[in-house]
């Protein structure tokens, strides 16, 4: 009972320190979700190999709980018109639970080197990415062309900029077509952007927000 008891606050510690810096960073998952995921996980494990019966098998047990875990991922992605949110969010819930399988089938060291990089990746490389996206802009370009078969052009034209194309919807109004564009590209080719699309030949009016 001591062992079991000594592997729960282990997983539970190790969960608590991936979620209190969630807690911190104002993400859906915090610290009471890791700790209680990494702690469920590790009593999933131990009951699995445990209990009279029920017979050992790694990759039932791996399987079973990644599946589990896998809705709980999924609730926390949030999909907008332009962005997706959630990801990182989603991805340490998966580090968490390997975690607290580490622990329950008694990997300690790899638990704690998991923990560690796990807090590194969140903690140290969040300032580096933070830096990476402030030279890409999300912007919406509000396309009105004459010619529908020019859409493959103005891909093409987004795409040699160096831009990416999150979302497209095209509108037929009247005789016009009137495109909606989510587009992230460097702040510095944004403006080589816009002049690349006013070379579209039926393009009647180009603006961007």
């Amino acid at each position: 009972m001591l062992e079991i008891l000594a592997k729960l606050i282990l997983s539970g510690s190790l969960g608590g320190i991936i979620g209190l810096e969630r807690e911190q960073s104002n993400k859906p998952a915090g610290l009471r979700t890791n700790v209680l995921l990494a702690m469920g996980t590790t009593a999933f494990t131990i009951l699995s190999y445990s209990v009279p019966g029920t017979g050992f098998d790694p990759s039932r047990i791996a399987a079973q709980i990644i599946s589990g875990i896998g809705f709980i991922g999924a609730g926390v992605i949030i999909r907008t018109r332009a962005s997706v949110y959630g990801v990182t969010t989603a991805a340490t819930i998966w580090a968490v639970t390997a975690i607290g399988m580490a622990v329950g089938f008694e990997r300690y060291i790899l638990a704690v080197l998991l923990t560690f990089f796990s807090f590194v990746v969140l903690t140290l490389l969040k300032e580096a990415d933070k830096r990476i996206k402030k030279k890409i802009k999300q912007t919406t370009l509000y396309i009105t062309l004459k010619d529908r078969r020019e859409i493959p052009t103005l891909r093409k034209i987004i795409e040699e900029v160096g831009g990416e194309i999150e979302e497209m919807v095209v509108k037929k109004e009247e005789k016009k077509y009137k495109a909606e564009v989510s587009v992230l590209v460097e702040e510095k080719l944004e403006g080589e952007l816009m002049s690349r699309v006013f070379e579209l030949r039926s393009a009647e009016e180009v603006e961007n927000v």
